[in-house]
C-alpha cells in the first residue's frame, strides 16, 4: 500500500470514527419511542366470485345504486376454509375479479361479525419481484451482486432501526440523516466493491460532493422559504411527533435521496479512472483526468434528466391537478409543494455535477500514485513477463532510462501507434 492510500484511509477512519461516534450518540431510546395500538390482525382471502347489482335505498345505511358482491374464500385464520358474502358499493371499490388475493378485517355489527375488504394482498407479487430482482443481480455480478445485496440490507437496516426511529424520538431530522447517509455509504461501498484505492477514491469523492448538496440545500431551503408545511404526509406526522422539525424532514429527505445517486456516480467515475490507466499508464496527471472527464460529462447529462424524471413522475398526479386549477406556469413553480421538489432537483443536481471532478481528481491522483506491481488490478494486464514491473510506460524521458527499459518503451509505442512511432529498437530476449 503507497502513502497516498494510506492517507486517504487515514480520513477515511475519521469519517468512521465521526459516524460511529453520530450513531452511538443519536440511537434512539425504545423507551422514547411512542406507542402505538397494536394493529388489528387481517386475515387473508381469495375471490371466488364477483358480482355486480343495483340495490334500493336502504333506511338503515342509506346505500343505493350500483352495488357488488364478493364471495370470498378465507385463507388464513381460525375460519380458515369457509366462504364470506361481503357486499358494497361499487363506488370507491377497487375492480374485483375471481382469484384476487385480499386482506379482510372483522367489525361486530348487531351483535353479528361482518367481514370487509380492506385491500389486495400484494405480498406474492412483491416477493416474485424481489427474487427475479436477486436472480438478476447475482447471475450478473456473482460474488460482487452478492455483497451488493447484503449492502442493501444493510441500508434498509440503518433506515428502519436508525434514521426513522431517531426522527421519531425528536433528533434533529437532518442530522440524524447525515449519520445515517454516511454510515449507508461507508457500509456498502467497501462491502460492494472491497477495501482499495479505487473505492476510497468514491468515498472520499462522494463525502465532498454530499457536503457540497448539503450546503447548498441548507442556503436554498431557506432561500426558498420552505416550510415543509405543504407535505399533507409531513403534516400527519408533525401531529404524530410532538415538536418535528419540517424544515429539517425536507432537508433529510434530500440527503438521503441524493446519497443514491452520488454513490453510482462516484463509483462509476473512479472505477472508469482506473481502467484508463491501466489500459495505458504512459498517461499523465492531466491527460488522465480530461479523459475521465469525457465519460463523467456524458454521465452527468444522462444522470440530471434521470434525476428530473425521477422527480417528475413522483409528482405526476400532483402535475396533473395543477394542469386543471387555471393556474399560470409561474404560479404553479410558485407553490410551496412544487418549489420544493425544484429545489431538490437543481441541488441534487449540482451536487452530481461536483461529484466528478472531486472523484476524477482523487481517482487520478492515487491511479498514479500506485505501486508499478498494482497496475492491472481493475482487470487490464500489460505485460506479464518477467519484466512485468519495469517502467516503460511512465513520464520519464527516455534519456533517463537503461537500454531495456527503452527498448521495452520502443516496442509498446510501436504496437499502439504503429511506424508512425518510429523505428523500435532491438528488442530483449524474452520479447515487449
Amino acid at each position: 500500500m503507497d502513502r497516498h492510500h494510506r492517507n486517504q484511509l487515514l480520513l477515511v477512519g475519521v469519517l468512521i470514527g465521526l459516524t460511529v461516534l453520530g450513531l452511538i450518540v443519536l440511537w434512539p431510546d425504545a423507551g422514547r419511542l411512542p406507542e402505538a395500538d397494536p394493529p388489528e390482525d387481517l386475515v387473508g382471502g381469495r375471490v371466488l366470485s364477483v358480482e355486480l347489482f343495483e340495490q334500493e335505498p336502504d333506511p338503515s345505511f342509506g346505500m343505493s345504486g350500483e352495488m357488488v358482491r364478493l364471495v370470498v374464500e378465507l385463507t388464513d385464520g381460525a375460519d380458515r376454509g369457509e366462504t364470506v358474502t361481503i357486499e358494497a358499493p361499487v363506488e370507491g371499490y377497487p375492480e374485483f375479479e375471481t382469484g384476487d388475493a385480499v386482506q379482510l378485517a372483522t367489525s361486530e355489527i348487531q351483535g353479528e361479525v361482518q367481514f370487509f375488504v380492506v385491500d389486495f394482498d400484494r405480498t406474492g407479487a412483491l416477493v416474485g419481484l424481489g427474487l427475479l430482482f436477486v436472480i438478476a443481480v447475482v447471475a450478473i455480478s456473482r460474488w460482487k451482486g452478492v455483497r451488493a445485496l447484503i449492502g442493501l440490507g444493510l441500508s434498509l437496516l440503518v433506515v428502519t432501526e436508525f434514521i426513522i426511529p431517531g426522527i421519531v424520538t425528536g433528533e434533529s431530522p437532518a442530522f440524524v440523516a447525515l449519520v445515517g447517509a454516511m454510515a449507508v455509504m461507508l457500509l456498502t461501498l467497501y462491502l460492494a466493491h472491497g477495501v482499495n484505492e479505487m473505492t476510497t477514491a468514491a468515498v472520499l469523492g462522494t463525502t465532498a460532493a454530499l457536503t457540497v448538496t448539503i450546503v447548498l440545500a441548507n442556503l436554498f431551503i431557506d432561500l426558498g422559504k420552505l416550510t415543509g408545511f405543504a407535505s399533507e404526509e409531513a403534516n400527519l406526522a408533525r401531529f404524530a411527533v410532538e415538536g418535528l422539525d419540517l424544515k429539517g424532514l425536507v432537508l433529510a429527505g434530500l440527503i438521503i435521496a441524493a446519497l443514491g445517486v452520488l454513490d453510482d456516480v462516484t463509483v462509476t467515475q473512479a472505477s472508469t479512472v482506473f481502467a484508463l490507466h491501466d489500459a495505458n499508464p504512459s498517461q499523465g496527471w492531466g491527460e488522465l483526468f480530461r479523459r475521465a472527464m469525457t465519460v463523467g460529462r456524458d454521465h452527468i447529462a444522462s444522470t440530471v434528466n434521470t434525476l428530473f424524471l425521477a422527480y417528475a413522475g413522483a409528482s405526476l398526479a400532483l402535475l396533473v391537478l395543477f394542469a386543471t386549477g387555471g393556474l399560470t406556469t409561474g404560479e404553479i413553480v410558485n407553490t410551496e409543494v412544487l418549489a420544493e421538489e425544484v429545489i431538490k432537483t437543481v441541488v441534487g443536481s449540482l451536487g452530481l455535477i461536483s461529484a466528478v471532478p472531486f472523484t476524477t481528481a482523487l481517482a487520478t491522483t492515487t491511479a498514479l500514485r500506485r505501486p508499478r506491481t498494482a497496475i492491472g488490478a481493475s482487470g487490464a494486464h500489460l505485460h506479464a513477463g518477467p519484466h512485468a514491473s519495469h517502467p516503460v510506460l511512465d513520464d520519464r524521458p527516455d534519456e533517463e532510462l537503461d537500454d531495456e527499459e527503452r527498448a521495452y518503451r520502443s516496442w509498446v509505442r510501436f504496437l499502439r501507434e504503429g511506424p508512425a512511432s518510429g523505428r523500435p529498437e532491438r528488442p530483449p530476449d524474452d520479447g515487449p
